[in-house]
């Protein structure tokens, strides 16, 4: 299972430009923290943006076990319902409120960025591994 895990989060991470779940998971934790503080200015957007990189670079970590060159993967065949993203983009959703709502500081803004992309990664990973379709 483990070695699926890991697999499969490969495919989530390597690919994670492109799906429209982390577009949805960024700008609806953004929406929550603007909602909880202010509109952002420039360096409340570069401390976002550099917290949504670290969040990146952990749920590369955690797939790769490095930050050396990232083999590209290929994804795998999925059932529909592994691209719908329902549990990863709720899980950052959801963990995002709490942070982007309860530290009411400067830190909000890399804080909610970097729990709202490495929720949505790693928990993609488990979604890309129940939806698996085994080849027969």
């Amino acid at each position: 299972m483990r070695d699926r895990y890991i697999n499969n989060l490969r495919v989530a991470v390597g690919s994670s430009g492109v799906p429209y779940g982390y577009t949805v998971t960024i700008w609806t934790s953004g929406g929550l923290l603007i909602h909880a503080h202010h509109l952002p200015g420039l360096i409340d957007a570069l401390l976002f943006m550099a917290g949504a990189v670290l969040g990146y670079v952990l749920a590369g970590l955690v797939a790769f076990g490095r930050l050396g060159a990232w083999p590209r993967q290929e994804p795998g065949t999925l059932a529909v319902w592994g691209n719908m993203h329902l549990l990863s983009i709720g899980a950052a959703i959801v963990l995002s409120y709490p942070v982007s709502h309860g530290i009411h500081d400067v830190f909000a803004w890399p804080a909610t960025g970097f729990v709202a992309t490495a929720v949505y990664l790693l928990v993609l990973g488990l979604e890309y591994s129940a939806a698996e379709v085994r080849e027969r």
